[in-house]
């Protein structure tokens, strides 16, 4: 897939478009390439979709008949505590019979990767339904007017 409509969100110029209040339609994870796409009804009619490369850690939680976002959080826009890493980086691989363990060591490699954008992390807190944290190598968002 191309990127062509695309817009790298690591490192985003001028002010990031909201997505509080959006809507969370459409989830494609494609495994064998590392991709996720998630797609996104926002309040203004937009459609907002983000597509993330090079995951290392992806989960989703809840998604249901309605998923409204909160709060979108994303690295390094959102500068992460170590304690807020820790907490998402245990979660995002904690499963619901089994909790992962994080280091220090881990910790501190994830915050640096973060704050050089090497690494990106993003968290989407709901008002109701799906929650989503993602570890990956790049995001890209595409803005596409209504349909």
């Amino acid at each position: 897939m191309q990127n062509d409509n695309y817009q790298n969100v690591i490192g985003f110029e001028g002010e990031r478009p909201t997505f509080h209040d959006a809507e969370l339609v459409g989830i494609d994870h494609q495994p064998a390439n590392r991709e996720l796409l998630l797609r996104f009804q926002r309040v203004d009619g937009t459609t907002g979709t983000f597509r993330f490369m090079g995951i290392t850690s992806l989960r989703v939680v809840d998604f249901a008949e309605q998923n409204v976002v909160s709060r979108l959080l994303i690295s390094p826009s959102y500068r992460f505590s170590a304690t807020e890493v820790e907490q998402w980086l245990q979660w995002v691989d904690s499963r619901e019979d089994s909790q992962a363990t994080v280091d220090q060591t881990q910790i501190d490699q994830r915050m640096a990767d973060f704050a050089a954008g090497r690494k990106a992390l993003f968290v989407l807190e709901p008002s109701c339904g799906a929650e989503v944290a993602v570890v990956c190598d790049s995001i890209w968002l595409s803005l596409a007017p209504g349909v």
